[in-house]
């Protein structure tokens, strides 16, 4: 019984040891790029599906601008495109709220700025047809900014809708 219990001191602090050693490698990842990006509220999606029953439904995206504080002293004017298929119109489909229409523009110290569509139910909607709404991220002020996460992919600079 006794060597079973030293056993299993011995296995528990070679445990404590390999873990404890880890702990000081991790280091955080910080890009040293500024970039913009679109998703939900949320921040986990990059598309979504409306209902075309849906009346007056409020969605809201966000816009966001990640800079370090040395590049960000000045605003940050972001552009963003709205790629309409060929079933949507604007005012009919749906409407953009004005106040967050491109370009929008960041004030030092302002990270995150919302684009709020209303949908509107269209009586005349036609399935067979293209009925996506893209917001695609088109240019910064900030000399260097990339649209989307940095790296080939372009991962967040663009948000999908379908309406169907």
């Amino acid at each position: 019984m006794k060597p079973l219990r030293r056993l299993s001191g011995i296995f528990t602090a070679l445990g404590l040891l390999c873990l404890l050693s880890g702990c000081g490698t991790h280091e955080d990842v910080l890009f040293d790029t500024p970039f913009a990006t679109v998703s939900d509220k949320s921040k986990l999606q990059t598309s979504m599906t409306v209902d075309k029953e849906g009346n007056n439904v409020l969605t809201e995206l966000c816009v966001s601008v990640n800079a370090s504080r040395n590049k960000f002293t000045e605003p940050i004017v972001i552009e963003y495109d709205m790629i309409l298929g060929d079933g949507l119109k604007e005012g009919v489909d749906f409407k953009l709220q004005a106040s967050t229409a491109s370009p929008l523009t960041f004030e030092p110290g302002t990270y995150d700025l919302p684009v709020r569509i209303l949908w509107l139910k269209n009586p005349d909607f036609d399935g067979s047809k293209d009925n996506s709404l893209r917001i695609r991220l088109k240019s910064s002020s900030l000399e260097g900014m990339v649209m989307g996460y940095p790296g080939p992919g372009e991962v967040r600079r663009e948000f999908s809708f379908l309406k169907k």
